[in-house]
């Protein structure tokens, strides 16, 4: 059993790269109040990308709820998020106003 483990941990820890961060402004959010299963950003560079927030992430970093991420599509400044890509998915394990 515990080498089963060892085993899956090592497979999981396998199929997420290192911790990055990028800047970007939100241009879509898939979400409410109630909370936020995805989000877009454009880096300066003219990338788009689609986060999913990972679990437990329903706030961002200064303690305002993920929600806030509406706010910023609607203004434009621009979010700091820190992320792993798991198997070609972007997670975001930290989102921070950028400002």
């Amino acid at each position: 059993m515990r080498r089963a483990l060892v085993v899956l941990l090592l497979m999981t820890s396998a199929c997420a790269g290192p911790e990055q961060r990028v800047e970007g402004v939100v241009v879509a959010v898939d979400g409410g109040l109630a909370g936020v299963a995805s989000f877009d950003i454009v880096t300066e560079a003219g990338s788009r990308l689609r986060f999913v927030p990972d679990e437990g992430v329903d706030s961002f970093a200064g303690g305002a709820p993920l929600s806030h991420l509406h706010e910023h599509l609607q203004t434009g400044s621009p979010v700091r998020i820190t992320y792993i890509d798991r198997d070609g998915v972007l997670v975001a394990l930290v989102v921070d106003d950028a400002g």
